[in-house]
C-alpha cells in the first residue's frame, strides 16, 4: 500500500502545530510551527505545499490530510491539491 499524507497536529490555545508525513507505515515528523495562535494552520499547511512543491510533484497533484486537535472525537480527512498547500486554504469547486 502506497498511503502518502499528512497530520496537522495542534490548536490555537497552544499555538503549536505538529506536521508528520506518512509514507508507506512509517510516519516522521518533517516540521513544527510554534508560537502562533493565529494563523499557525494555514502556515503549517502552506508549509507542506512547499515541502511538496520542492520535493518535484505537479502543482494539480492530491495529497490527503488530518488536523488533530487535543480533545476533538472526530478528525476528519481532506483531500487538498499541492496548489490549495500553498494558499492554504481550498479552493472553491
Amino acid at each position: 500500500m502506497n498511503a502518502h499524507f499528512f497530520t496537522i497536529e495542534g490548536d490555537r490555545v497552544s499555538g503549536k502545530y505538529i506536521v508528520f508525513e506518512s509514507h508507506n507505515g512509517h510516519s516522521e515528523n518533517i516540521f513544527e510551527v510554534i508560537g502562533r495562535h493565529n494563523g499557525g494552520l494555514k502556515e503549517a499547511r502552506q508549509t507542506i505545499g512547499e515541502y511538496l512543491k520542492k520535493s518535484g510533484y505537479p502543482l494539480n497533484k492530491a495529497f490527503k490530510h488530518q488536523c488533530v486537535k487535543p480533545g476533538r472525537k472526530y478528525n476528519p480527512l481532506h483531500e487538498w491539491t499541492i496548489d490549495e498547500y500553498l494558499i492554504g486554504v481550498p479552493l472553491k469547486k
